[in-house]
């Protein structure tokens, strides 16, 4: 059976063991980075290190594995272990004020995941490659936003006006962007390293 044949049972059948082994690791990274403190903070927006790893996965693993990781970490956070931001868990974080971004970690693999397979199968050069994960990572981060200012509008317990909510979110906006920016130069670094996680080409 060819590599190919393989890797199309594989798809039809489910995730391959290989699959799920990265999986679970950016899912792990992300755990122990959202555990470590912010690095620095402008104002009172902290600069956190995992929104990263949640922009990474997507651009390493593409839609379906990226969107799986997310739904990992947020399964096993609501289950008891602590491994959201500042070591909490269970539901309450998932209906809590940042709820909303959270959710929208998984939509937004979905978005750049695919972004990021349509573009790395016409296999363009290295910085054709940068530009396109880097617009897929920014789309990520929009999504996110709007899905966490959806949640501030919507939340029974917050019912900001559409104001309150997008000024609640803005200041966060440039660091994300940065995050973008270092999550799709790690990821070329990454794919560039392990070729085999580029999808097949067209």
């Amino acid at each position: 059976m060819t590599t190919s044949t393989e890797n199309r049972a594989q798809r039809r059948s489910g995730f391959a063991a290989s699959d799920l082994a990265l999986i679970a690791v950016f899912a792990a990274l992300i755990a122990v980075f959202a555990l470590i403190p912010a690095l620095f903070t402008v104002g009172a927006v902290p600069f956190a290190l995992h929104l990263i790893v949640v922009l990474l996965a997507p651009l390493v693993l593409g839609a379906v594995r990226g969107a799986a990781t997310m739904l990992l970490y947020l399964l096993v956070g609501v289950a008891g272990l602590p491994v959201f931001s500042g070591g909490s868990s269970g539901p309450a974080v998932l209906i809590g004020a940042t709820g909303g971004y959270l959710v929208g970690w998984v939509v937004a693999a979905l978005a750049s995941g695919a972004i990021r397979t349509a573009a790395a199968r016409r296999r363009p050069s290295k910085k054709a490659l940068t530009a396109w994960l880097v617009v897929a990572a920014l789309v990520g981060v929009l999504v996110i936003h709007v899905f966490g200012v959806a949640w501030f509008m919507a939340s029974p317990n917050l019912r900001m006006s559409p104001g309150a909510a997008l000024l609640a979110t803005a200041p966060f906006l440039p660091f994300d962007v940065v995050k973008a920016v270092i999550a799709a130069l790690l990821a070329v670094a990454v794919l560039s390293a392990f070729p085999r996680l580029m999808p097949a080409s067209r």
